[in-house]
């Protein structure tokens, strides 16, 4: 039926019919109701303002009721006389009647409060309880939402019927085409897109295309390809499709989604019909395997972190945030504070704050600035002046709106705080009267730090700036380990990628540049006849003493929902373009049962001349006897796990024998790289994002291992790191020691308990980062700085002092003997596909020791002229 508005006239008379008209009438010995009741409810909600808004009231009950005191409140829940109305005495509503009261400053059967197009309205008995309340959405097409029947449950009105029985007949119409959108996608560990078509018609895909971030990585629906009016149609890896050409192929082979990357969709005429784009994979409670982007609600909604549904109605996840602190009486600008208590970034772009007031501050509000993110853990300020330009009342309402208009936090107080109000712990804890305002960092309410088991990690013990190597796309999409190896012949950095396998090795020259060779992909044992076979997620890296290349799986890129924690040995001399694992290690029953992608995600190799003695072995609970495992060569195998963020020590046999030796808990909250430090003794365990890049240095010390955190460098950005390694001292410049008027400069300083007799000099060298999902920009260079052992050439090199980790000479003795790989000629001609290939040359650090000099003789500089 046709949509009916009151007329003002009609409008005007409403109070007066409220008690006036058959069914309305005061009935003689109305019953005294209560809450518990439940006979009268809010029955309909007219909040289009013209001529005035109205709220009706409806007796469900046989029997007369006497609402005498009753009150109406809105969200605000405003206690005063202008924020709530009060029914006045002998106001009763007869059995199956209606009353209804409009907008008015004034009045017997009046409220004093505005409807907001998103709002609600709430009924309290005299005792103040709530006796019925409905929160409603701006969606109503009739600005009216009404229970239909009466009393039942509430929908759209097609009609306002105030004082009138309800009607919510079903609005006819007309009928949408057949249409398609992008509505979940999974970039991991699946590859997936689903579709949606929302129209009332089925639609022909023959000729659409999908590609991701490059128009190079183009598939198109085979012919005869429909999608069903209201239907979900989902393209996995192995849908079959139509490449370029003309030929058949299957969607996986143009299209790998990766953790930084974009789903586009085209029709066949080559016009643009949907598209979205992601900076990382999406994780719900820190497990990228139970999570997708999705729209909300399917088709029409916003893009949002969602728990994967494919094939089905998409369920979506708000992002974790909290209102964490509030100032609402400030002496310079009022304030609301936030706290991302997820495990992802979340963008804030378009989030917006409201008061309690959200139609008379509609036009005060300043979106936040695009690209804003916040990290995991980290606040961020709404502030007055900058977010919106209302003051934050006594008693009044913060709402955090994203830049769908979604309410994602909400917040509301009396009485302005002494200080602020403030949660303790951060983002979960109850609110209360902070002891100090800590506007952006982490609340005080004086009971000390939120979490004292949560340790301050000191500063990068380096320069803060950090370089990008990769300034052009040279890897592929899934960056993860690295891992340094020096030879007589020079340093080399090895880097992995997990999505195909594909290893490389760089060769880094005395002048700090870095050349290229050929890549090569590793395989399972179980594959070699299998060319076609997805291959190892290969997630770490690293290389013995002798020079033998080793990497580690967490999973069967061929079934990506399965954990299997795999080290395998792979000749890296072997042809390409594919090499087949010589032997494998499988340790996923010796670990914690995890989800499939939070295994294993870093492997190191450590040599035993640096170990024994100073490793804690578990299983004697003494210091680590190489001769206690016969056969497992000359070093331990240290992999890191993302699930608990633990460290485990292997030895691992040429007969297939697997011990653990050791576990350590490094106080990160994920492992995402290893690299054990020829120069420092230490070995470093790096975090992603999922706690702000930092790192921890682990000292081996017989006992306990000691450990020492430290936060990323200042200039280096959040992101999803999943490679680090260090060069050896052989790369390094020597730091001139500081006049005595200067304050050090170099915040590392090794412990008394290892090197104590060594010959230390200070030192800045070069450290790599490779970040997953970055194409370019996934490795970037810094420097650290500290005490080094020995003046020499360097650990593990030729001629070194100290014990090395790589290539030729790593030795205790500083041999310059042995089998490793030498020069970069070792990954050279091997005719891979130039999809897996990178053979770009690249300026890495060629100026970076210099740069670094040159930094900490400009900060002396400042710190005298100071």
């Amino acid at each position: 039926m046709p949509f009916t508005r009151p007329s003002r006239r009609a409008a005007a008379m409403l109070a007066a019919l409220a008690v006036a008209a058959p069914g309305l009438a005061i009935a003689a010995s109305p019953i005294a109701a209560t809450a518990a009741d439940g006979s009268v409810v809010v029955n309909e909600i007219w909040y289009d303002g013209t001529p005035e808004d109205a709220i009706e009231l409806y007796n469900a009950s046989s029997e007369s009721v006497d609402v005498s005191g009753w009150k109406l409140q809105d969200d605000k829940r405003d206690a005063s006389t202008k924020g709530t109305a009060v029914l006045p005495e002998g106001t009763a509503i007869a059995p199956g009647g209606f009353l209804v009261l409009t907008k008015a400053e004034s009045g017997p059967l009046t409220f004093p409060f505005g409807l907001g197009k998103g709002d609600a309205v709430f009924l309290l008995d005299p005792a103040d309880a709530v006796v019925d309340e409905y929160a409603y959405a701006a969606d109503s097409p009739t600005s009216d939402w009404s229970r239909c029947a009466d009393g039942g449950a509430w929908a759209h009105a097609t009609a306002v019927t105030l004082g009138t029985p309800n009607t919510c007949d079903p609005v006819e119409e007309p009928a949408t085409p057949g249409s398609v959108r992008l509505n979940e996608i999974d970039s991991g560990p699946a590859d997936w897109i689903e579709l949606v078509n929302p129209g009332d018609e089925a639609l022909a895909l023959s000729g659409y295309e999908l590609r991701d971030n490059s128009d190079d990585h183009r598939w198109f629906f085979a012919a005869g390809t429909t999608i069903g009016a209201g239907e979900l149609l989902v393209v996995e890896a192995s849908t079959l499709g139509v490449g370029i050409d003309g030929g058949a192929l299957e969607f996986g082979d143009p299209i790998g989604i990766g953790g930084a990357d974009a789903i586009r969709l085209y029709d066949a005429g080559g016009t643009k019909l949907d598209e979205y784009s992601w900076a990382a994979h999406p994780a719900v409670d820190g497990s990228e395997a139970a999570a997708s982007w999705a729209r909300c609600p399917d088709a029409t909604g916003p893009w949002s972190l969602a728990r994967i549904t494919k094939g089905a109605a998409n369920d979506c996840v708000l992002p974790s945030v909290a209102i964490n602190e509030v100032e609402s009486n400030g002496d310079a600008t009022d304030w609301v504070e936030v706290v991302n208590t997820g495990t992802t970034p979340v963008d804030l772009s378009g989030w917006t704050l409201m008061d309690g007031d959200p139609i008379g501050h509609a036009a005060d509000v300043t979106p936040v600035e695009s690209g804003t993110t916040l990290a995991p853990g980290a606040f961020f300020v709404f502030d007055q002046n900058t977010h919106f330009d209302f003051g934050l009342g006594d008693g009044d309402t913060a709402t955090i709106r994203n830049a769908s208009g979604v309410t994602i936090a909400e917040h509301t107080w009396g009485p302005h705080a002494a200080v602020t109000y403030a949660r303790c712990p951060d983002g979960t804890g109850a609110f209360g009267d902070a002891s100090a305002s800590t506007k952006g960092a982490a609340n005080a309410c004086g009971t000390g730090p939120v979490d004292p088991t949560d340790p301050e990690a000191a500063a990068w013990p380096g320069s803060p700036d950090v370089t990008v190597i990769d300034e052009e796309p040279m890897f592929l999409e899934d960056s993860s380990g690295l891992d340094v190896q020096e030879t007589a012949e020079g340093a080399f950095l090895w880097a992995v990628d997990n999505g195909t396998g594909t290893f490389w090795k760089l060769e880094i020259g005395a002048d700090g540049s870095a050349t290229f060779a050929d890549g090569k992909r590793a395989r399972f044992q179980k594959d070699a006849d299998d060319p076609e076979a997805d291959g190892p997620d290969s997630e770490g890296i690293t290389v013995d003493g002798d020079g033998n290349v080793y990497l580690a799986s967490e999973r069967d890129n061929s079934d990506k929902g399965v954990n299997r924690n795999v080290v395998l040995a792979v000749d890296a001399d072997a042809p390409g373009p594919d090499v087949v694992a010589d032997q494998e290690w499988d340790l996923t029953s010796s670990l914690p049962d995890v989800a499939a992608n939070t295994g294993i995600e870093a492997v190191e190799w450590v040599s035993d001349d640096v170990l024994a003695g100073r490793l804690l072995d578990a299983t004697t609970d003494a210091p680590y006897d190489p001769a206690d495992y016969p056969g497992h060569g000359d070093g331990l195998f240290f992999v890191a796990l993302e699930d608990n963020g633990h460290v485990y020590a292997y030895a691992l046999g040429t007969d297939g024998s697997i011990d653990q030796v050791a576990e350590i808990d490094p106080g990160l909250g994920g492992v995402m790289a290893l690299d054990y430090d020829t120069a420092f003794d230490r070995l470093w365990a790096v975090c992603d994002n999922g706690c702000e890049g930092r790192a921890a240095q682990i000292a081996f010390t017989g006992g306990e291992p000691e450990v020492v955190l430290f936060e990323r460098p200042a200039g280096m950005p959040d992101l999803n790191t999943e490679g680090f390694a260090t060069a050896p001292a052989s790369l390094g410049t020597p730091v001139a020691a500081p006049a005595a008027d200067e304050a050090p400069i170099v915040p590392f300083v090794r412990a008394a308990t290892v090197g104590a007799e060594a010959v230390e000099a200070e030192l800045s060298r070069p450290v790599f980062w490779f970040a997953d999902g970055e194409r370019p920009a996934a490795l970037r260079a810094g420097t650290v700085v500290g005490a080094v052992e020995g003046a020499g050439p360097g650990a593990g090199g030729p001629g070194a002092g100290g014990p090395g980790t790589g290539g030729s000479g790593s030795g205790g003795n500083g041999s310059t003997t042995g089998t490793g790989t030498t020069g970069a000629a070792g990954l050279a001609d091997t005719g891979v596909d130039d999809a897996l290939v990178a053979i770009i040359p690249l300026a890495v650090l060629a100026v970076l020791g210099g740069a670094a000099l040159a930094i900490i003789g400009r900060r002396r500089r400042e710190a005298s002229a100071n």
